[in-house]
C-alpha cells in the first residue's frame, strides 16, 4: 500500500525475509544449491561464459583503477569486472580470479569518495561501485581472509551509510521517478542484504531502500513504456529489474510481476529500428558532439530475459533473444549470464503484432513488418510520464516529479523507411525547445516551458494530462491516430483546439493538423532529417540520402511557406552547459495568422534518386479528408479517412 510520504511508507515497511536467508552465503543472486546447475549452464552457453571470464580477466591485481579516477567516478561502469571475476572464482574454485576481485574491492575500499562531480558519494558512480562490490563480497564471502573482509566489510558500510543519508536528504520532495533516486536504492538494498547479520544498520538501510523503490515502482508508467526515453531505458531501467531479482530471492515474493517490467518488451520491439541508429533517439539519448548521428547500441537488453525467466514470458524472452542477437551483451556479461534461462522457448514472431498503442503515455507504434526492410512510424500524443501520473502524484504527496529527459514532442512523428531513419530526432539536449522536433509551433510558441532543461517545470501537469490520443485503429495495411494537445502550449495563445492526425502506411505518412484559436495564430510545421531539405521540382522538398529519401508535399488546404534550414541544437547532459551544434536539418513551414488553420502534408519514402510523387488534397469537409497520390508509373491511388472513427480506405 502506498502512504502519503516516505516517513509514512518506512514505518509500513516489513521487508519478510525468507526464513534462514541471512544464515546463507552466497544470497543476493544464487546459492550453493546453484553452483552445479551454473557450472553446467555454463557449458551449454560458452560464448556467454567466455565473455564473463573476458570481464573477469581484466580485474587483474595490479590493473585496479588508480584512486584519482574512483575518487573521480571516472569509468565507473568498469566497476562491473569485480562481479565478473567473483562469479568466475566461485564457479571455477579460481584463486587467481578471487585475487583479483578482491584486488579490486580493496583498492575501491581506500577510497573515501566515490564519485565527486555531483553529490559526492549519493549518486551514480557511488551506486555502481557499491552495488558490485557488494554482488562480488556477497560471493566471495568465505574464502575472503578476515582481514579482507573486514576491510571490505567495512568500506561497503561507510558507503552504505552515505547513500543512505543520500536518500533522506530531499524528504518530503522526492523524484522517486527519477533514476538518480532509484538507482542509488538498488545498491543500498544489495549493500544491505550482504551486510545482515554483519552490520547492525543493514536492517533499516534495507527497510529505507524498501520503502523508496515501492515508491519509485509506483511512479512507473502502467503500459511498458520507459519515460525517459530510449537512452535511459538502456542506462536506468536495468536497476528496477536488478532490484526485484534481489528481492524476490530474499523474500520469495513476485517483485518482477510490475506493469513497467511486465510490457517492457513491447517498448524493445516497437522502439528498435531495423538499421542505424538502432532505435528511435525519443526523448534524451545519444549526445551529438559533431554533426554524425550517433548510434546507440543496446547493453543491459538482457534485463529482457530476467523478466522471462521470472515471469516466464515467452514475449520478453523473444524480444531479449532479439536484443542480444543484434547487441550482444559486453558491458555487462555476469548479469546477462545469470538472467538468460535457455530452456524458455520465446514466442514465435509471428504471433507478435508489429502495431501497438502505449495507452498510457498515448505512444502509438506501427510498423509494416518486422523484417529489415520494413517500414517504421512512431507518433506520441500524451503527458511525459503518462495518464495514470496525475492520480498518483495526489497519492504520494512528497513525489516532485522530475521529467528532465523528456522533450517537449507531443504530437511528433518519427519515420524510419527505405532502409534510414527520415523523419529523426535531435539527441541529449541541454535546452529542450519544441522547435527541434517534428510537431507544432503556434505563434511562434512551444510547448510547456520551452527552452528550459526541464519542460515540465512550472506547468501543472493536469495541463499535460489533456494531451490525449482521441482515436487510434491499427490495421496491418495502415495505422490511424489521431490526438489534441492545445493544452500543452501558453494558455495566452487562446488555443481551444489542436489536433493532429496521421495515417501510416509502408513508405506514406499523411499528417492532418487541426487549429483553432481565439484570435489570429500562426501554425509552423515542422520536420527534421539528416539531410538538407531542398525544393523538388514540381513542388514539395526533398531530403535525399544514401539509400533513401524523403519526400515532404504540403496539400493545403491553409496558405504556408518555408523551406529548409539547418538545425542548431543545445548538445549536452547538463542544464546551463550545453554545446550548440549545428546537426541535423529541417523543414518549417509556416502560415499566415489565422484563427482556424488545416494543414495537410505527405510525407514518402522513395529511392535516392526517384521523382517524388504527386499529391493533392481532394477534399476536406468535416471529418472527411481526401487525398490522391500519383507515383510514376502506377495508378493514382485514393486515400480516405474519417477521422473521427479512424477509418481508412485506400483504392483506386
Amino acid at each position: 500500500m502506498i502512504a502519503p510520504t516516505l516517513a509514512e511508507q518506512i514505518e509500513r515497511t516489513d521487508v519478510g525475509l525468507k526464513p534462514g536467508y541471512v544464515s546463507a552465503r552466497p544470497r543476493l543472486l544464487y546459492s550453493a544449491t546453484d553452483l552445479d546447475a551454473l557450472r553446467a549452464k555454463a557449458e551449454r552457453l560458452p560464448a556467454m561464459w567466455a565473455e564473463v571470464l573476458r570481464k573477469a580477466r581484466a580485474a587483474l591485481p595490479d590493473n585496479a583503477p588508480p584512486a584519482e579516477d574512483i575518487e573521480a567516478g571516472r569509468r565507473y561502469w568498469h566497476v562491473e569486472r569485480i562481479q565478473s571475476a567473483a562469479l568466475a572464482a566461485w564457479l571455477l574454485d579460481d584463486a587467481a580470479f578471487a585475487r583479483g576481485a578482491s584486488a579490486w574491492m580493496r583498492a575501491h575500499g581506500r577510497v573515501p569518495v566515490w564519485g565527486n562531480e555531483y553529490r559526492p558519494n549519493r549518486d551514480l558512480p557511488a551506486s555502481w561501485n557499491l552495488y558490485h562490490i557488494a554482488i562480488a563480497y556477497d560471493t566471495l564471502h568465505e574464502r575472503l581472509s578476515a582481514e579482507e573482509r573486514a576491510e571490505i566489510r567495512d568500506s561497503l558500510a561507510r558507503h552504505a551509510r552515505a547513500l543512505d543519508e543520500g536518500l533522506n536528504e530531499n524528504e518530503g520532495a522526492v523524484r522517486y521517478d527519477q533514476n538518480h533516486t532509484y538507482i542509488p536504492a538498488v545498491a543500498l538494498t544489495a549493500a544491505a542484504l550482504a551486510l545482515l547479520g554483519e552490520v547492525p544498520e543493514a536492517e533499516d538501510w534495507l527497510r529505507r531502500a524498501t520503502a523508496v523503490m515501492v515508491r519509485s515502482r509506483y511512479a512507473l508508467g502502467e503500459d511498458g513504456w520507459y519515460y525517459e526515453g530510449t537512452g535511459y531505458w538502456i542506462y536506468a531501467l536495468h536497476w528496477h529489474v536488478r532490484w526485484a531479482e534481489l528481492m524476490e530471492r530474499a523474500t520469495a515474493k513476485a517483485w518482477m510481476d510490475l506493469p513497467v517490467l511486465r510490457e517492457n518488451w513491447r517498448y524493445a520491439l516497437h522502439l528498435s529500428l531495423p538499421g542505424p541508429p538502432n532505435f528511435f533517439d525519443i526523448g534524451d539519448t545519444s549526445e551529438w558532439r559533431d554533426a554524425r548521428r550517433p548510434a546507440l547500441a543496446g547493453p543491459n537488453t538482457s534485463m529482457l530475459r530476467a523478466v522471462a525467466r521470472s515471469l516466464r514470458s515467452p514475449e520478453a524472452q523473444y524480444a531479449g533473444n532479439e536484443m542480444y542477437r543484434r547487441f550482444p551483451e559486453a558491458d555487462y556479461p555476469a548479469a546477462a549470464f545469470l538472467w538468460y534461462d535457455d530452456t524458455l522457448a520465446p514466442a514465435a514472431p509471428a504471433a507478435i503484432a508489429p502495431r501497438h498503442v502505449f495507452e498510457d503515455h498515448g505512444v502509438v507504434a506501427w510498423r509494416s513488418g518486422w523484417g529489415a526492410d520494413d517500414s517504421v512510424f512512431l507518433f506520441r500524443c500524451g503527458p511525459p510520464q503518462g495518464r495514470a501520473a496525475a492520480a498518483k502524484l495526489r497519492v504520494m504527496r512528497d513525489w516532485t516529479m522530475n521529467s528532465g529527459h523528456v522533450h517537449p514532442d507531443i504530437g511528433a512523428f518519427w519515420m524510419y523507411a527505405g532502409g534510414r531513419y527520415l523523419a529523426v530526432d535531435t539527441g541529449y539536449l541541454a535546452e529542450k525547445w519544441t522547435a527541434v522536433h517534428n510537431t507544432l509551433l503556434v505563434g511562434g510558441r512551444g510547448q510547456g516551458m520551452d527552452g528550459s532543461y526541464w519542460n515540465d517545470r512550472g506547468m501543472d501537469y493536469e495541463r499535460f494530462d489533456r494531451a490525449r490520443l482521441r482515436t487510434t485503429r491499427l490495421q496491418p495495411e495502415y495505422g490511424f491516430a489521431r490526438g489534441e494537445f492545445s493544452s500543452v502550449y501558453p494558455p495566452e495563445l487562446g488555443l481551444r483546439a489542436l489536433r493532429r492526425a496521421v495515417v501510416m502506411r509502408r513508405d506514406v505518412l499523411l499528417v492532418l493538423d487541426e487549429m483553432e484559436a481565439a484570435s489570429p495564430q500562426t501554425l509552423t510545421w515542422l520536420c527534421h532529417s539528416d539531410t538538407p531539405f531542398e525544393p523538388a521540382d514540381g513542388g514539395g522538398f526533398l531530403a535525399r540520402g544514401a539509400g533513401a529519401a524523403l519526400a515532404v508535399l504540403p496539400l493545403g488546404p491553409a496558405p504556408a511557406a518555408g523551406g529548409g534550414r539547418r538545425t542548431v541544437i543545445v548538445s549536452g547532459k547538463s542544464p546551463g552547459r550545453g554545446v550548440p551544434l549545428e546537426t541535423v536539418h529541417h523543414l518549417r513551414l509556416e502560415t499566415p495568422a489565422l484563427a482556424e488553420a488545416r494543414l495537410a502534408t505527405l510525407l514518402a519514402a522513395i529511392g535516392p534518386e526517384e521523382a517524388p510523387p504527386r499529391a493533392r488534397l481532394i477534399a476536406w469537409n468535416g471529418d472527411r479528408v481526401a487525398v490522391e497520390i500519383v507515383r510514376a508509373g502506377r495508378a493514382p491511388e485514393r486515400v480516405e479517412v474519417e477521422m473521427e472513427s479512424g477509418k481508412v480506405n485506400i483504392g483506386p
